[in-house]
């Protein structure tokens, strides 16, 4: 049940609308580990658990497995949830930037621009 709502609370950030424009999609999942109180953690890790075809994320080459090790250059390990929220709020046409690591240990930084999410 902690999983469950931890994973909530991460997607609900990767696909949050933010208050102006459409919102942003970027077409990838995580997975999330983290530790204290369930509706704001501080987080162990994100790993990508999916990744849909076509989408901003495959575009750029993001892979099942590969670890979010920041978001927007806040490091994701050791950071409350709550507090990268706002980090994943996009509009269409805003860019994220992100900083990720391969399982074979490889990191790799990424800028994904937000696209309208398909029908």
């Amino acid at each position: 049940m902690k999983r469950l709502l931890l994973c909530v609370l991460l997607v609900g950030a990767w696909t949050q609308q933010a208050d102006a424009g459409e919102k942003g999609w970027f077409g990838f999942g995580v997975a999330i580990k983290g530790e204290g109180f369930f509706l704001n953690p501080i987080l162990a890790s994100a790993t990508v658990d999916v990744v849909q075809p076509k989408s901003p994320a495959a575009e750029k080459g993001i892979a099942v497995g590969d670890e979010v090790l920041q978001i927007e250059g806040t490091d994701v390990p050791g950071t409350r949830a709550l507090k990268l929220r706002p980090l994943m709020q996009k509009e269409v046409g805003q860019t994220l930037h992100l900083k990720l690591k391969r399982a074979n240990g490889e990191t790799y930084s990424v800028a994904l621009v937000a696209a309208t999410q398909p029908k």
